[in-house]
């Protein structure tokens, strides 16, 4: 198991989501951290999103069938064995190639250790649902603001 020191994770202390307003709509989950900066994952699935919105209270979207975001969540209280034996999610990964990031989900047990890649969103569906710690790592959470401040810039005139 990749072993992260704590000063190169930074914890997510609350999602957000939502969708960006038109003419592109885009749906959007924003981590707040705990050093008070956001790191935000675009284009994220919409189930995910709509079962993050359910899980905080917000029932902004009608949906006249479930997804499997909105039904695993019928079975919180049932899942405690499975928040005992995951220790973190942590968002550690963009492919420079296709603009994507990685989770990954560390799982320990009677003797064994287990690491897994997720897709983002669903690990933060998955940590916000459990109780989970989240960690962004700090390098990413600099290179988007790096890279929002520059294209903020660039659209400056």
């Amino acid at each position: 198991m990749e072993e992260y020191s704590r000063n190169k994770l930074i914890k997510i202390v609350d999602i957000y989501p939502y969708i960006t307003p038109s003419p592109v709509q885009v749906p959007v989950l924003q981590c707040e951290l705990e050093d008070g900066r956001i790191f935000t994952l675009y284009y994220i699935p919409m189930d995910v999103m709509m079962g993050i919105m359910r899980l905080r209270g917000e029932e902004e979207f009608i949906n006249d069938r479930e997804t499997f975001f909105e039904i695993i969540q019928l079975f919180k209280e049932d899942l405690r064995s499975l928040r005992d034996k995951i220790e973190m999610i942590v968002i550690d990964e963009l492919n420079k190639e296709t603009n994507l990031y990685t989770a990954r989900i560390y799982i320990r047990g009677d003797g064994y250790k287990i690491v897994k890649k997720m897709v983002p969103s669903h690990a933060l569906f998955l940590a916000y649902l459990l109780g989970v710690p989240a960690y962004v790592k700090s390098e990413l959470i600099d290179e988007q603001e790096k890279n929002t401040s520059e294209s903020s810039s660039e659209e400056t005139y």
